[in-house]
């Protein structure tokens, strides 16, 4: 139809992909744009990484609808990897989406550099209304609501020319967050400790998964490491290297995070055995229980820098009792997992309310403070959370929730089922 809703969205991962799939289903004309060159370019990253969860919490029953048309359906019961959830799902998905008539295009290698509104300053039409201009000048644009959206996009890679698309009604941002240039820094209160910065611009130190039991093994194997982190992504690295120890004479960490004590809790009756055992063997590690593991708790990195020999040297400031205590130490490996910040930049030019603690969308943000430890327990925030000053422009998936961790894919598909059902009201055509 001529007059067919259209829909951006930014990014080809697990969101993005059921975004789409639930678009042309229901008649909305959809393109998806891909800074990778593959589906989940950001899956990409941890594919040798197992998932906690299982393919029944990973897999939405529209998808599970069409999938099982092209052949049997993953075990629901197993947990895959990144590696599989690529090949398994969002492989067959996009190649779905791309065989619908109302699919414009899927474009891998494509990054979406900002988007904007037409020629309507950020200033403009405050929440969707008239715009007010000066007298004697020409009025662009009525209302950021009646305006669509016009998209500056490049090549990711090669030439990196750029071109604007324009006539979106709707963008979704599901652009997610797992890079390196996209981590949170290391140092005391989440600022860089010095040669920090110059450390990773040369990438000389890991601030995603490494995969220390595969194409990484080399550069740990019989090394010294540092691991700072709290989460699950360094639970995994430290479980890695002490399975490698097991094998490797002289594998050594240092585990370091900001808290002292415990650094998981653990939940007794946890239904995600996988998530029960990495936070168990963390803290195993953190009372010295766990061979050639050294534990530095309530610390953080003053500086990091390179040696002649290539090692690195890292300083340390630890408190305890009111007192500090600097030590310095080397290492041959740095593992930064803490954390991830969205990418707001794109949106910049549009009106998004953003928490100022999280910097996720605020309304979302607000239903998320004081939620349970258990991201299980998690329900989905509707609609109406998810809405934001820009009309039509919706922030979906990992980068919903800013820099909180908590994200589980089914409450991305719970967000895609309240979008689509508020653009196109109805059952699924």
């Amino acid at each position: 139809m001529e007059d067919s809703l259209r829909l951006a969205i930014i990014g080809a991962g697990p969101i993005g992909l059921e975004l789409a799939l639930g678009a042309v289903q229901r008649g909305i004309k959809v393109q998806v744009f891909e800074r990778a060159q593959t589906v989940g370019g950001h899956v990409e990253g941890w594919q040798f990484v197992h998932l906690f969860s299982p393919w029944s919490m990973n897999m939405s029953e529209e998808a599970k609808l069409v999938l099982k048309e092209l052949g049997p359906l993953p075990d629901e019961g197993a947990f895959p990897t990144g590696r599989e959830l690529v090949d398994s799902y969002l492989a067959p998905l996009a190649r779905v989406i791309q065989q619908s008539s109302n699919c414009e295009g899927l474009h891998f290698g494509t990054e979406v550099v900002t988007v904007g509104r037409g020629a309507l300053l950020k200033s403009e039409s405050i929440g969707g209304g008239d715009v007010q201009m000066p007298k004697g000048k020409p009025l662009c644009e009525k209302q950021r609501r009646e305006t669509p959206f016009r998209l500056l996009v490049r090549q990711a890679h090669g030439s990196g020319e750029e071109r604007y698309l324009e006539g979106f009604d709707f963008v979704a941002d599901c652009s997610g967050f797992y890079a390196s240039n996209l981590s949170n820094w290391a140092g005391k209160g989440g600022t860089p400790a010095l040669g920090e910065r110059a450390l990773r611009s040369a990438n000389r130190i890991f601030t995603t998964i490494p995969d220390v039991l595969g194409i990484h093994r080399e550069r740990f194997a019989g090394k010294k490491c540092l691991v700072v982190g709290a989460g699950m992504s360094a639970a995994t690295t430290v479980r890695n290297l002490v399975e490698l120890s097991k094998t490797e004479k002289n594998t050594e960490v240092t585990f370091l995070t900001r808290s002292a004590g415990d650094p998981y809790s653990v939940i007794a009756d946890d239904v995600l055995p996988q998530r029960k055992i990495l936070s168990e063997i963390s803290n195993r590690a953190s009372k010295g229980e766990v061979p050639n593991v050294t534990y530095l708790g309530g610390a953080a990195i003053r500086e990091i820098k390179q040696a002649a020999d290539g090692r690195l040297r890292v300083a340390v400031e630890r408190s305890s009792d009111g007192s500090v205590e600097n030590s310095a130490f080397e290492v041959d490996e740095v593992v930064c997992c803490v954390g991830y910040r969205p990418d707001t930049s794109i949106y910049e030019e549009l009106q998004v309310h953003q928490c100022y603690a999280s910097n996720g969308p605020m309304k979302l943000a607000a239903t998320l403070i004081g939620g349970s430890g258990d991201c299980l327990a998690q329900v989905s925030a509707g609609v109406d959370a998810l809405k934001n000053p820009e009309p039509g422009f919706f922030i979906l998936g990992g980068k919903s929730y800013g820099r909180k961790s908590s994200f589980l894919l089914k409450i991305g598909h719970d967000q895609v089922r309240s979008v689509l059902d508020s653009l196109v009201p109805g059952p699924a055509t």
